[in-house]
């Protein structure tokens, strides 16, 4: 019994530390968060006195004679601005083909609104691609099993287990040499793949099932693909959805690979990025707008995580028949 109670003992102050660790780390992401919303609704000069960073805005630093002809007043002038001033143009040229090569000359220009569906494309679309294709060799794998599906499941471990580097300059190449590159089907091939631990996901859940579905629906004379999208496919929608929720997350915080694979097409990552990293002396060169145009992009993700905080917060739950 002392043995009992010295480990429930030692469990509780194991599980108050990390309950610790995460409240810690909740307040200091939120108090930044703040921070940084309350920074964006202030003029320049009330940032650059040391006196006033921390307090609240001040409407009289956006009149004179703190600020000469200011193109918008008020709290939300900042993001107004950014509105305005948050574009893109510069000249951009790749080489595409294989064996004709052929010169192409494109430019890297969208405003806000151009990016937002550059974004919707890039990011909602190729999660879709991303989080169906494990989902869809899953089903395949567990459900036939022969040497193949053994195959494909012991590359898809091997593929996971090894660090594979350096493998973008050559995907960068192989797109261009069959000038698929900076298209969007492109981008979408490439995200078609199977290869990661979401297959593990499905695969397990889908070989969890019971085999009842399968016996009912062929007895009724349902076909294989019926079988596949009207009854299994339905029975994981819980998991498509919160994994595709997780990667619609990546690929909008994601502005490598839109710069690398989609150059005339910014997302509004890569839009946010530029401007405020490369853009030196510009309109943008400023924390009070850098952090506004911050919080533009930010608001669309912490809308998503308002609404679907319960899906993602879920425990994954298999369905089942009585035996």
């Amino acid at each position: 019994m002392r043995k009992i109670r010295n480990r429930k003992r030692k469990m509780n102050v194991f599980f108050a530390v990390i309950l610790l660790a995460l409240v810690l780390s909740t307040a200091l992401m939120f108090t930044l968060f703040i921070f940084g919303i309350n920074i964006s609704l202030k003029s320049t000069y009330q940032v650059d006195n040391l006196s006033e960073i921390f307090n609240l805005p001040n409407l009289k630093y956006w009149k004179w004679p703190y600020v000469m002809e200011p193109d918008h007043e008020g709290v939300f002038g900042n993001y107004l601005d950014v509105f305005e001033r948050l574009k893109l143009d510069k000249p951009n040229g790749y080489i595409v083909g294989l064996f004709n090569k052929e010169l192409v000359e494109a430019r890297i220009q969208g405003d806000i609104l151009t990016c937002s569906l550059y974004t919707i494309l890039y990011a909602g679309i190729g999660a879709l691609c991303a989080t169906f294709m494990p989902m869809f060799m899953g089903y395949l794998c567990s459900m036939y099993r022969n040497k193949v599906s053994s195959i494909i499941y012991a590359l898809v471990l091997f593929v996971i287990a090894t660090p594979i580097v350096g493998a973008t300059p050559s995907a960068v190449n192989f797109m261009r040499s069959i000038r698929l590159y900076d298209t969007f089907i492109g981008e979408w091939l490439r995200r078609s793949t199977f290869t990661n631990m979401y297959f593990l996901i499905f695969f397990a859940y889908f070989r969890g099932l019971s085999s009842g579905f399968s016996e009912a629906a062929e007895i009724d004379g349902a076909s294989q693909l019926s079988i596949m999208f009207r009854i299994y496919i339905p029975l994981a929608l819980n998991i498509f959805f919160t994994v595709y929720l997780m990667i619609f997350v990546a690929y909008w915080n994601d502005f490598t690979t839109p710069m690398m694979f989609l150059p005339s097409k910014p997302t509004l990552s890569y839009l946010v990025y530029y401007r405020t990293t490369y853009d030196s002396g510009g309109d943008l060169n400023y924390a009070t707008k850098r952090m506004a145009a911050l919080m533009i992009f930010a608001i669309p993700i912490i809308v998503i995580f308002s609404i679907f905080n319960k899906r993602l917060m879920t425990n994954l739950t298999m369905g089942g028949v009585k035996e």
